[in-house]
Formats: C-alpha cells, sequence, structure tokens
C-alpha cells in the first residue's frame, strides 16, 4: 500500500501506533475523515471483540474511542 501511494507522488505520515499510541483527538479527526464510526475500525477477528463485548450496543461511540 505505501508503494502505491508513493507512487502517487504522496508522502505518508506513517504512525507506528503500537509505539507511539494515537490520542483522543487524533483517533477522532481520522475516523470523521474515514467517514466510518469507532466500531467500523475495530478488527473483530483474531482479538477480545466477542470476549469483551465491544459489538454490543452499550457502548457508545465515545466509549469505543476511549477504550
Amino acid at each position: 500500500v505505501l508503494a502505491f501511494i508513493r507512487e502517487k507522488n504522496i508522502e505518508p505520515r506513517v504512525v507506528e501506533y503500537l509505539k507511539t499510541p494515537l490520542n483522543k483527538t487524533e483517533i477522532e479527526e481520522l475516523l470523521k475523515r474515514m467517514g466510518i464510526s469507532a466500531r467500523e475500525l475495530l478488527r473483530q477477528k483474531g482479538t477480545p471483540y466477542d470476549e469483551l463485548g465491544l459489538g454490543d450496543a452499550k457502548w457508545s461511540e465515545d466509549a469505543l474511542v476511549d477504550f
């Protein structure tokens, strides 16, 4: 993907989020730009998504971003 982006003469800002986690404001801005919800961003397979009940409607958008 990076090669494809760079072929278009765009130099992306790469964030190693495991080393430098995003703050709440940055996450909200990314979600807004992507036009998706926090729930849509979450990986479901191979993660504790179901175990933690993150698909449950009790989790608001704000709560998921804070999580």
